[in-house]
């Protein structure tokens, strides 16, 4: 719970910041700013309302204040109601408490579903799946008792747990030896510091190593591009930034799991319209992953969708 004097600072500067919203106008908020899915998202969001005319209210925690203060989401949100916002598209964060919230205007989830809140719809990616799919991706290459790392990103993200889970079900089956299972955190350089120490320390050479989010596959990138290119192991990350290009040209990355946060943020939004107007959408509206490889990268499909994450 935030604390009386933070939570009416908090409130005070967001009703400095926007005027009071109208009928056709959505809230939109997303756990932080900085992360290029997030920014992808939200562009995909931005493109939605400006094709189904409608006007957004965005505001955002920083980014990983909503792990470190719980709830301030749903501070947020209950802001944007005073505000008169006519629904919400969320990407949530873990709440603290066990009560299922409803909030008293639509609400649509994107990004991850939480049982946290009473959505009407799920945009997101089929994350166990997608984690299965990033092991297959070595599954001709590795063999049984191959060395793999898994570095997880907090215990309390459900997408990313997934993922988690999906990778590991492959690597139970192939019989690989996770010798590294460990949480790295959400903030990109505190993640690279972690994972240069956890792969240093390993004594043995690793085959392979799964970063299942955006932050932790960009420190581990920088951490294996600086190995001797006999001893790197096969890099499978998940999310997508410009730099990973050339992560792939150089053979550095083995496979990168992308997901299409452009199209899920337009078909959240989207929804959310559908909504109001009187046709409630599905309950979950599942979004496809693409896996990207040194072979496959200049294709044109794959450059149309790494085209949606330029800055």
């Amino acid at each position: 719970m935030l604390a009386p004097l933070r939570l009416f600072v908090l409130l005070w500067s967001l009703a400095v910041m926007a005027p009071t919203a109208h009928a056709s106008t959505i809230g939109v908020v997303l756990p932080g700013s900085s992360l290029v899915f997030y920014q992808t998202l939200l562009k995909g969001i931005q493109q939605s309302a400006l094709d189904h005319r409608v006007d957004l209210l965005i505001r955002n925690p920083s980014d990983g204040e909503s792990l470190n203060t719980p709830n301030i989401q749903l501070r947020i949100i209950e802001y944007m109601v005073t505000q008169g916002v006519s629904g919400v598209v969320l990407a949530p964060e873990p709440l603290a408490g066990d009560t299922r919230v409803s909030v008293p205007v639509p609400l649509i989830l994107v990004d991850r579903y939480s049982a946290d809140y009473d959505g009407i719809s799920t945009v997101y990616t089929d994350n166990f799946s997608a984690g299965r799919k990033a092991a297959l991706s070595l599954v001709p290459v590795l063999k049984k008792g191959a060395k793999v790392a898994m570095l997880r990103l907090a215990p309390n993200v459900s997408s990313t747990v997934a993922r988690e889970s999906g990778f590991l079900s492959v690597a139970r089956k192939e019989g690989w030896d996770v010798v590294i299972d460990t949480y790295v955190g959400y903030r990109p350089r505190d993640a690279e510091v972690l994972i240069a120490e956890v792969i240093k320390s390993y004594p043995g050479r690793l085959d392979a190593v799964f970063a299942p989010a955006e932050p932790i596959a960009y420190g581990a990138l920088r951490v294996i591009e600086t190995a001797a290119i006999g001893q790197r192991p096969r890099l499978v990350l998940f999310d997508w930034r410009p730099e990973f290009l050339d992560g792939l040209k150089k053979g550095i990355v083995h496979a990168a799991i992308l997901q299409d946060p452009y199209r899920m943020g337009y078909l959240a939004l989207a929804s959310m319209v559908e909504a109001l107007q009187g046709h409630p959408p599905p309950r979950t509206l599942f979004v496809d992953v693409v896996t990207v490889t040194p072979q496959n990268m200049n294709d044109p499909a794959i450059r149309s969708l790494l085209a949606k994450y330029t800055r």
